[in-house]
C-alpha cells in the first residue's frame, strides 16, 4: 500500500482516572511500499511545545504475511524532543491515578523495531509537582533527572517536598504500551505528609516502594507515623438529606455499557503498609480530643484503605454535656473494616457534684455505647442527672426530667426523641442550657439559665425569665470538696453560700 495523511487535531486529549491538558496536533505522514516516513508537532496556542519525527527505513516480509505484523517488525528511526507542560504527556502513559503538573524537557532517541523500540536520551524537570485526589498526597519542588534506556525510564534523581517534610527515591518506569508501563521506585520519606484525607491525615518517615506491573499496582513499606489526625464519627447518615430521583429513560442507564476490545481500566492502587507511632497520633470527634501510640497494618485501595492493628491511649479528654472528663484507658483495635470504624474502650471520670464520675465508652467510633458509674456508687440516672444539669435527680423541674429520660433513653439504644434544648445548647456553644420552673415565692416565671465553665473549677451561669426577672450566679471549686456559691437576682437580692461535701 501507499498513500500520505496530512492531519490536523485540536484540543488533543485522553480520559484516564482524569483528562488531559488538550494540546493541538499536526500530522505528516507519507506510506510507500516498502518504507515509511512520519512527523508530527504539538502546539499550544500556535507555540510549539515538541516534535516527534519517525521513519521506518524498510518494511520487511513479503506482500502476502499480514500487514500489521510487517509494519510492527519494521526497524525505526525517530526522535522527540518535548520542552512543555507536563501535564500533556503524562495522562497518555495511562497511569491516571497520579497527575502531574510543572515544566519538562525531553531528549529522546528511538531506535529498534516499531513493536519493541530501544530509546536513549534524557528527561529533566524543576519544580514540578504529583498529586492524587484519592489520598491527598501533593509531592511539591519536584528535581527531576531520568535516562532513557532500552524501554526504560530510570530515575537517577527524585526528590520533592511533602509537607513540611520531603520525599526521595529512584527507580524506572518501563514506557512499553505491551507490558503495561510498569513502575518500580524506591522512596525514602523523611517527615513527609503522606495521606491528607478528611477523615485521616499522616506524616511519617522511612522506606516505601511504589510498584506497578502484571500482578497489579502496589505501595508498600514499612514506617514511622511522625504525626497523624485521625477523625472518628463524620456526619451522621441520619443528618443527610435524601433527594427524591425520578429516572428518565431508565433502561439506557441499565442497559451494559459496550466496552472496546483491549481497552485498558484504570489502574487501582492497592496497599501493603506497616506503620508504628509512639506519639503524637491525634484521635478526635465525638467529644474526643485525644493523643495515641499506634501498631497499624495498612491495607485495601487508595479509595477504600482498610485498616488493621490496635491504637493505645497516651493522653486526653472527652466532653460531655460541657464537662470535661479525663481519660484513664483507651484502647481502639482497627479490624479493617472501610470506611475506618475502629472498636473502642473507653474510659474517663471527673469530679461532678459531690462525687466522682465515670463515662465508659465502648461499641465502634461511628456507633459508640456509652455507659456511666460512680464513686459513690449511686444510679446511671442520678450520675447522668448531676452530670447534666449539676444537681440531684429529686431537684431536676419538669422540663429538665423530660430532658434526662430522654438522655437514658439515648444510652440504653433508643435515640432519645427530640431533644430541641440540647441542640440549640450545642448550637451555641454552651456547656449547659436549662429550663427553670415558676417560683411563686420570689415571682419568677418560667426562665431559662444558660452556663459556661470560664475554667475546671470556675462556673458561671444567667437565668433570665423574660419578664424582668435576671440571675447570675458563679461557682468556684476550691477542693474536691469545698466550693463558694455566689448569686445576685433582681428578686431575691444577693447570696454568698460556702458548700462542702465527701465520698464515703
Amino acid at each position: 500500500p501507499r498513500g500520505t495523511a496530512k492531519l490536523r487535531v485540536a484540543d488533543f486529549t485522553r480520559a484516564t482516572e482524569a483528562f488531559s491538558k488538550p494540546v493541538d496536533l499536526a500530522v505528516v505522514a507519507q506510506l510507500e511500499a516498502n518504507k515509511a516516513v512520519m512527523r508530527a508537532a504539538f502546539l499550544d496556542g500556535g507555540q510549539r511545545l515538541g516534535v516527534l519525527q519517525g521513519r521506518l527505513l524498510s518494511i520487511p516480509g513479503s506482500v502476502d504475511d499480514p500487514w500489521l505484523d510487517r509494519l510492527m517488525n519494521a526497524p525505526i528511526s525517530g526522535q522527540l524532543r518535548w520542552r512543555g507542560p507536563a501535564e500533556m504527556l503524562w495522562p497518555l502513559t495511562g497511569v491516571g491515578a497520579l497527575s502531574v503538573r510543572g515544566n519538562i524537557a525531553v531528549a529522546l532517541e528511538i531506535t529498534g523495531e516499531l513493536g519493541d523500540p530501544a530509546l536513549t536520551g534524557i528527561v529533566r524537570s524543576r519544580t514540578s509537582r504529583i498529586e492524587s485526589a484519592i489520598t491527598g498526597t501533593v509531592v511539591d519542588n519536584i528535581r527531576l533527572d531520568g535516562r532513557f534506556t532500552g524501554s526504560r525510564l530510570e530515575l537517577t534523581e527524585f526528590s520533592g517536598t511533602a509537607g513540611s517534610g520531603n520525599i526521595s527515591g529512584s527507580g524506572g518506569i518501563d514506557l512499553s504500551f505491551a507490558r503495561g508501563f510498569p513502575i518500580e521506585i524506591a522512596m525514602v520519606l523523611k517527615s513527609a505528609l503522606i495521606l491528607n484525607r478528611d477523615d485521616l491525615r499522616a506524616t511519617a518517615s522511612g522506606p516505601l516502594r511504589i510498584r506497578n506491573g502484571p500482578d497489579g499496582a502496589v505501595i508498600s513499606g514499612d514506617v514511622n507515623i511522625d504525626r497523624a489526625r485521625f477523625n472518628i464519627g463524620q456526619t451522621a447518615q441520619t443528618e443527610v438529606p435524601v433527594l427524591r430521583v425520578r429516572e428518565r429513560n431508565a433502561e439506557l442507564l441499565r442497559a451494559e455499557p459496550v466496552v472496546a476490545e483491549g481497552a485498558a481500566e484504570p489502574t487501582v492502587w492497592q496497599f501493603d503498609v506497616k506503620a508504628r507511632g509512639n506519639n503524637e497520633i491525634m484521635v478526635r470527634g465525638m467529644g474526643l480530643d485525644s493523643e495515641w501510640s499506634a501498631d497499624l497494618d495498612i491495607k485495601g485501595s487508595a479509595t477504600a484503605p482498610r485498616i488493621g492493628g490496635v491504637a493505645e491511649l497516651v493522653r486526653g479528654d472527652y466532653e460531655f454535656a460541657g464537662k470535661t472528663f479525663r481519660l484513664t484507658r483507651g484502647e481502639l483495635r482497627f479490624t479493617g473494616t472501610y470506611p475506618p470504624d475502629p472498636v473502642v474502650d473507653i474510659a474517663a471520670e471527673a469530679r461532678v457534684e459531690g462525687l466522682t464520675a465515670t463515662i465508659t465508652i465502648r461499641g465502634t467510633g461511628q456507633r459508640p455505647e456509652i455507659a456511666f458509674s460512680s464513686v459513690p456508687a449511686l444510679p446511671q440516672d442520678e450520675v447522668l442527672s448531676r452530670v447534666l444539669f449539676g444537681t440531684s435527680i429529686a431537684n431536676l423541674s419538669a422540663p429538665e426530667a423530660l430532658q434526662l429520660a430522654g438522655a437514658v433513653a439515648s444510652l440504653q439504644g433508643g435515640n432519645g426523641g427530640i431533644n430541641p434544648i440540647n441542640a440549640v445548647r450545642r448550637a451555641v456553644g454552651l456547656d449547659r442550657l436549662r429550663i427553670m420552673e415558676a417560683n411563686q415565692a420570689t415571682g419568677q416565671k418560667t426562665a431559662v439559665a444558660a452556663g459556661e465553665y470560664l475554667t475546671d473549677r470556675v462556673y458561671v451561669e444567667v437565668a433570665t425569665d423574660a419578664q424582668g426577672y435576671t440571675a447570675t450566679q458563679l461557682e468556684i471549686e476550691l477542693t474536691r470538696a469545698l466550693s463558694i456559691l455566689s448569686s445576685v437576682a433582681t428578686l431575691g437580692g444577693t447570696s454568698v453560700n460556702l458548700r462542702w461535701s465527701k465520698d464515703y
